[in-house]
């Protein structure tokens, strides 16, 4: 089953780990090193989102699916940060992820980054949240946006603020996976 997301909770010492390896080595590192052993011993460490991230994002911006968003910090959620792994293309001037391209996508949040979306992730509201979602594109998203696919998604935002605090309390990178 792809498009499954996962945030780690990752200490200095992973993070030297995972940018020495190979890009091209990263994902299988990522399921061996990292997922492997989060799942089975950290998993206070670690934050499923499902396949909430999608439509996550765009709540948290403007609707849109893309990088090169200005809504500082909560653009960081998903796609700020280092990008260590995945496809990217440009499209009319902004970076996009290619829509039904089978890719791993691996970005990196620095601890200054997670500090500030534990900050400012729970002053969003629910409804600042939907007129974000309602902005969505039918087409661009792949799917008609609905109110089953918004509360699904806002349950997930508000499961992941334990995740955020607790990160930015012992000041970790978090790192965003996904399997499209």
């Amino acid at each position: 089953m792809g498009c499954l997301a996962v945030l780690f909770a990752l200490n200095e010492q992973d993070v030297e780990k995972l940018r020495a390896v190979e890009r091209k080595e990263r994902c299988d590192y990522m399921r061996e090193e990292i997922e492997e052993v989060f799942f089975d011993e950290y998993p206070e460490y670690l934050c499923e989102l499902d396949k909430s991230w999608d439509a996550m994002h765009r709540m948290l911006t403007d609707g849109n699916l893309n990088f090169e968003n200005k809504f500082q910090p909560l653009c960081n959620v998903i796609f700020g940060g280092e990008f260590l792994y995945g496809l990217r293309r440009k499209v009319s001037g902004t970076v996009i992820i290619p829509r039904g391209e089978d890719d791993e996508y691996m970005i990196l949040k620095t601890p200054e980054q997670v500090a500030e979306i534990a900050e400012a992730l729970p002053r969003k509201t629910k409804e600042e949240c939907r007129k974000c979602y309602d902005m969505i594109d039918e087409e661009d998203y792949g799917m008609q946006p609905d109110d089953e696919d918004f509360e699904y998604t806002w349950e997930y935002l508000q499961y992941s603020l334990d995740f955020w605090k607790k990160a930015a309390e012992e000041k970790r990178y978090v790192l965003f996976t996904v399997d499209r």
